[in-house]
């Protein structure tokens, strides 16, 4: 299981895709709750319920660092058509120590 990652974010995808909960759910092979669940947010999904999902979604799970995640989401956004006001690079001491920049 993953902790404290939102996968909320798979209902963006999946209406982009023009596809239904239970279209995702059959395709994934998966029941139509959880789809709802994860994409409420409530649910802590298996690493192969992920893959699955994504398969169905004809999508990849990737991992981004924070510093670029702002980048990432507008890129995506630019993809669906969707328009968001950008999001602000997240700085916090934890960035610094962990993710290595150019001037480290």
């Amino acid at each position: 299981m993953i902790f404290g990652v939102d996968f909320s974010k798979f209902r963006i995808v999946r209406e982009a895709a023009n596809m239904s909960q239970a279209k995702l759910a059959d395709l994934a092979g998966v029941s139509q709750g959880k789809i709802s669940t994860i994409e409420a947010g409530k649910a802590n999904p298996e690493t192969s319920t992920l893959n699955a999902i994504c398969a169905a979604l004809d999508a990849e799970l990737i991992l981004v660092p924070r510093r670029i995640s702002g980048d990432v989401r507008n890129m995506v956004d630019r993809h669906l058509n969707r328009h968001q006001p950008p999001v602000g690079r997240v700085m916090s001491v934890r960035d610094e120590v962990f993710i290595p920049d150019g001037d480290d």
